[in-house]
């Protein structure tokens, strides 16, 4: 029996209701993971990301999904999809260190926090395992959901932005667009990279090292083909704040534009105008 059977076992449960209480006391779709869609996808790949799933079973009554981000608007946007009635809360920015004695100071943010055993078990199932960050591998996701999953990852855990130069009179000149996905797992990115260079024709992207996490990095052409992918029928479940940093580099590189992402744009602005 594989890993992922193991903790899948593992975590197996037999009865929905907690006779100790409390995990229920919020309504919320507990069947929303046991089949695939788009909206499954997006959710997953933001908890590949930016979430966790935590095993309280020894200190608290039962066990948690968590999506954190400092994006209040993504947090609701996953709440409304998951039909939650569970509140958000804001957590404060922080201050840790690592054991080389580097001082890390989070921004501080906004959670949504579910307690459910049968969501527990059902995310165990699809690969999520808790405290994840440095050990998660890359699941199995239906080619026809991939976009999705990615959409959400890249909004946890991913960054496009537009490299400038100064050129003669210290004016702004366009360089390249850059898109950088992050994990605190090699194995991974190495998973991820391989997937979108077979999905998308691209290169197989370097990993690079930085002090906390790794990242692959893909340029201006390989970043319109990921826009594409990620965004089509997208119905405005995204983060618009790095949707917005696309459109942008469309606005000042329009030779990039097609009549894909022109639909995929206006198809977007009307859901987000909503």
């Amino acid at each position: 029996m594989n890993r992922k059977a193991v903790e899948a076992q593992r975590f197996k449960i037999d009865e929905v209701f907690d006779p100790r209480g409390g995990w229920n006391r919020y309504k919320f779709n507990v069947d929303f993971f046991k089949k695939w869609s788009n909206e499954v996808a997006y959710v997953l790949g933001f908890l590949y990301a930016d979430g966790d799933i935590e095993d309280a079973d020894a200190s608290s009554r039962t066990r948690y999904i968590a999506f954190a981000s400092k994006d209040r608007e993504i947090i609701e946007k996953i709440k409304a999809v998951l039909k939650s009635e569970h509140p958000i809360h804001f957590q404060p920015p922080r201050t840790s260190s690592d054991k080389y004695g580097h001082i890390y100071k989070s921004s501080g943010g906004f959670r949504l926090r579910i307690g459910s055993k049968r969501v527990f078990s059902d995310l165990i199932k699809l690969g999520l395992i808790p405290q994840k960050s440095k050990v998660i591998k890359f699941p199995f996701i239906p080619m026809e959901y991939l976009g999705h999953f990615l959409r959400g990852y890249f909004d946890g855990d991913g960054t496009f932005y537009i490299e400038q130069r100064k050129g003669i009179n210290q004016r702004l000149i366009f360089k390249r667009a850059c898109t950088i996905l992050c994990s605190g797992s090699k194995v991974f990115l190495k998973d991820l990279s391989a997937v979108l260079a077979k999905a998308l024709n691209l290169r197989s992207a370097k990993i690079y090292k930085g002090n906390r996490e790794f990242r692959i990095v893909y340029f201006t052409k390989e970043s319109v083909k990921i826009f594409k992918f990620m965004y089509k029928n997208s119905t405005g479940l995204l983060l618009k704040r790095k949707f917005d940093n696309f459109k942008r580099f469309f606005n000042i590189r329009p030779r990039w534009l097609d009549k894909e992402i022109t639909e995929n744009l206006n198809e977007n602005a009307k859901y987000l105008a909503t």
